[in-house]
């Protein structure tokens, strides 16, 4: 004996609950999407003595084999890479100038 399957049908309900559940999908993937472009520019604070001042800045991924002078160097900004390197340790509040493959870090803006 074989057993006949039909195939699945679902009640109007059910039909609801899918069409619901993947426009939710779609709105949180429209919502997620644009909070993730909306963080990569923002404005960053910087500690200068007792006053705050506000920077525009990018966030960077440290690549494999970067060092902090890399990085600085890579943004292409018509400053001393040195200043650059003294502004990128300020913004993240590094106590050195070592980084990991991996670390964001705000840099200033391009």
């Amino acid at each position: 004996m074989s057993a006949k399957t039909s195939p699945m049908h679902l009640t109007t309900r059910g039909r609801r609950a899918v069409r619901l559940l993947r426009t939710a999908l779609c709105a949180l993937a429209i919502i997620g999407g644009t909070l993730f472009f909306s963080a990569q520019t923002f404005t960053a604070e910087a500690v200068a003595g007792d006053e705050v001042v506000g920077v525009a800045a990018d966030a960077v991924v440290v690549g494999e084999g970067e060092s902090l002078w890399t990085v600085a160097s890579n943004l292409g900004l018509d400053r001393d890479t040195r200043d650059v390197v003294a502004d990128i340790v300020e913004l993240n509040h590094l106590s050195s100038p070592v980084v990991h493959p991996g670390q964001s870090l705000d840099v200033p803006q391009r």
